[in-house]
C-alpha cells in the first residue's frame, strides 16, 4: 500500500464526481484524487499505472462492470491485486445482500454515500484516516 498514491474514485456519475471531490478539497490529505468513469477503464489503468495508488474507492451501481465485478475483476489479476490495494465500495445502495456479497469477494470496507456534504466529508475522513494508520503487507516498521 502506498500511503502518499492516489485514491482512484471509480464513479460514473459526474454530479457524485463533483461532490467528492468538494468534500475531499476540504480535508487536509494531499494525496491526488483521480476519477475514473466505469470498471473497464478502472482495469486499464490500473494495469498501466506505475504509481500504486492508496485507495480505490468504487461505486456499486455503474454500466458495463459494477463495484462488485470489477472488485472481482481486480482480485482475478495478479499484476493489480499484488499492490495491496484497499477496496472501499462507496454507493447509495447499502442493502443486506450486497453488503453480504461485497465481503464475501473480499472487500475492506463498505460505506452508504451520505447527501448532506457535511457527513460526506466526515465519511471521507473516516475512510482515509483508517487506512492511513493501517498497515498491509508489503509494509512493515
Amino acid at each position: 500500500m502506498n500511503k502518499n498514491g492516489p485514491i482512484l474514485v471509480i464513479e460514473d456519475d459526474i454530479d457524485d464526481q463533483r461532490f467528492i471531490q468538494s468534500a475531499y478539497n476540504k480535508l487536509n490529505y494531499t494525496n491526488e484524487l483521480v476519477f475514473l468513469d466505469d470498471g473497464e477503464s478502472a482495469i486499464n489503468h490500473l494495469i498501466q499505472m506505475k504509481e500504486i495508488p492508496f485507495l480505490i474507492i468504487c461505486d456499486l451501481n455503474m454500466p458495463k462492470i459494477n463495484g462488485l465485478e470489477l472488485r472481482a475483476r481486480v482480485h482475478q489479476n495478479e499484476a493489480i491485486r499484488i499492490k495491496c490495494v484497499p477496496y472501499i465500495i462507496f454507493s447509495t445502495t447499502a442493502t443486506k445482500i450486497f453488503i453480504d456479497d461485497a465481503f464475501t469477494i473480499g472487500i475492506q470496507g463498505y460505506f452508504k454515500k451520505p447527501s448532506v456534504p457535511a457527513e460526506l466529508v466526515e465519511t471521507l475522513r473516516t475512510i482515509i484516516g483508517y487506512w492511513k494508520v493501517s498497515y498491509a503487507p508489503g509494509m512493515y516498521m
